[in-house]
């Protein structure tokens, strides 16, 4: 009976590993997502531009940003990163954001506070500006590009390692569009 109990109890603490190493939520690939041609692979030059293209503000979280060209290293690490060749604010398509949690300037240290609901205000270099609400929040493995791909419908999706302090997941925050406004 000694031995049963042990492998009972080997098998209990296997299966709260595996469940506390695994996603927290299962997420399936949008039918309607598709590779955009215009994203350009991370390794790409254009990647590493860093070029200032607008301000990310995110009252629920506190953050107020610099947004820069390009998801090479060199430009997360200096705040947030937009995704070379996926879709502007204001225009149609996935606009594709990343940034660090834990290190570096953190800009998306909290992103897993925000709520369905929440506000976001991206503004590009002219002053106009979009207000985004956020619709969803989950974890992906960071094989999962396909956060990145470009989407029929006007869309902004934010992704950084999860949990903090590791890179083992991405946490991703999608919204999409409630407004433009214009900041003149």
């Amino acid at each position: 009976m000694r031995p049963m109990r042990l492998l009972l109890r080997f098998a209990i603490l296997g299966a709260l590993v595996i469940a506390w190493a695994s996603p927290a939520t299962a997420v399936v690939r949008s039918e309607n997502s598709i590779p955009n041609a215009a994203r350009q692979p991370v390794y790409h030059r254009s990647q590493s531009a860093a070029t200032e293209i607008g301000e990310l503000r995110i009252p629920a979280i506190g953050l107020d940003e610099t947004v820069r060209s390009g998801v090479a290293m060199s430009v997360i690490d200096q705040g947030v990163a937009h995704w070379a060749g996926t879709s502007t604010p204001g225009g149609s398509g996935n606009v594709v954001l990343a940034g660090h949690r834990s290190t570096k300037t953190r800009p998306f240290e909290d992103l897993d506070l925000l709520r369905r609901g929440d506000l976001i205000y991206m503004a590009d270099l002219d002053g106009s500006e979009i207000m985004y609400t956020v619709t969803d929040s989950y974890i992906v493995d960071p094989t999962d590009l396909w956060i990145t791909y470009d989407s029929p419908e006007a869309s902004l999706t934010m992704f950084a390692c999860h949990p903090k302090g590791s890179a083992r997941y991405r946490i991703v925050v999608t919204a999409e569009p409630v407004a433009d406004l214009w900041m003149g």
